[in-house]
């Protein structure tokens, strides 16, 4: 059965009965301490607070409970040092049993609020989300709508990067084509420029002089060198600009005979004449210039610009390699190791670069 102060159920023997109510109390619920103050045995024939405020008293100031709503437990003295109660606690057993259906009807009304006040929350959090969720889906759909445009420019970019690249491959061919044409053409180019100087030849080493005659000079040579050479044979003859202004060496004479053949004869009788004078080349003395210190004069043939260099360039790799011979005949150029070696042919600076 409950205790009449708390409402909990009475589970020990540490609780009293009413002999008149058969009501229960805990000993903690009620001081019981003082129960003998209206003469009673406080563990035998006990009577409950409530039983005795009905009776008739003259006096009832020394009655040790301590009254509280409502009226019919007023006697009822509180232990609240021994046992704490919330005031929710005290509210409960306050209210008469004939109320349960007003606080049945008040949970209802407490849980109905919460209820609404709960549905308004989720409304409020759904409106909430549903915004958030539509600016996150709108955002995304623009996200969408870039990548589709990223994604398209990318393609028109891969394919353009295809077609360059094949268009890029289509150049380099054409350029290695036109690289090959270019080279054919400056080839022609050089053997034709070296074509019209089949008939010149170069003087190199003359010393120079006011008032000088090359043709007079040309004419001896060819006395010397025992060639007939004759006013008719010369088409042209003049001294020609030095290729390096600081250069101490005389310009050279550049002759152009009436026809290869003559320039060829003239060429042939140098060749013959060093050949036939080792120690006493061809030099100064021979042409008149006693009165200076002897010093050798060269015929060579007239090089196109580009042969020129090219003879230069086989000249100085053919001293690092030491070849023993480098000539020019009809405006080529040729290297020869040794006197056993093969001629070597140097058409270009590629087969110069492979000699070893």
């Amino acid at each position: 059965m409950p205790c009449m102060v708390c409402n909990e159920d009475v589970t020990n023997n540490d609780f009293k009965k009413c002999v008149r109510c058969s009501k229960s109390y805990h000993t903690l619920c009620i001081d019981f301490s003082h129960a003998d103050t209206q003469g009673q045995e406080p563990s035998i024939n006990w009577t409950c607070p409530q039983c005795l405020s009905k009776q008739p008293r003259s006096d009832n100031s020394n009655i040790p409970v301590r009254p509280s709503t409502p009226t019919s437990m007023a006697d009822v003295t509180f232990n609240v040092t021994r046992r704490k109660m919330t005031q929710s606690r005290l509210d409960t057993l306050q209210l008469d049993p004939s109320t349960e259906s007003l606080r049945s009807d008040i949970r209802e009304i407490i849980r109905e609020e919460m209820r609404n006040a709960l549905q308004d929350t989720i409304g409020e959090i759904k409106v909430s989300i549903s915004a958030n969720l539509k600016e996150i889906n709108d955002q995304i759909s623009a996200f969408k709508d870039s990548m589709n445009f990223l994604s398209d420019e990318f393609d028109k970019l891969k394919q353009d990067n295809i077609t360059y690249r094949n268009e890029i491959k289509q150049l380099k061919k054409e350029n290695e084509m036109l690289h090959y044409d270019l080279s054919e053409v400056k080839g022609k180019f050089i053997n034709l420029d070296q074509l019209s100087r089949a008939s010149n030849i170069e003087i190199q080493c003359v010393p120079e002089y006011k008032s000088e005659n090359v043709i007079n000079i040309v004419k001896q040579i060819g006395r010397t060198v025992s060639v007939s050479i004759n006013d008719n044979d010369i088409h042209y003859c003049a001294r020609i600009a030095k290729l390096n202004a600081d250069s101490t060496r005389p310009r050279s004479i550049l002759t152009k005979f009436n026809s290869p053949r003559t320039r060829d004869s003239f060429l042939s009788a140098v060749l013959t004449y060093n050949k036939r004078n080792v120690q006493d080349k061809l030099n100064t003395h021979d042409l008149g210039f006693g009165s200076m210190q002897k010093s050798p004069v060269y015929v060579v043939e007239n090089l196109s610009p580009d042969n020129k260099n090219l003879h230069a360039a086989t000249r100085k790799r053919a001293k690092e390699l030491k070849y023993k011979f480098v000539w020019v005949r009809g405006g080529r150029v040729y290297a020869r190791k040794t006197e056993t070696s093969d001629t070597v042919f140097i058409r270009n600076l590629d087969i110069l670069h492979k000699l070893i």
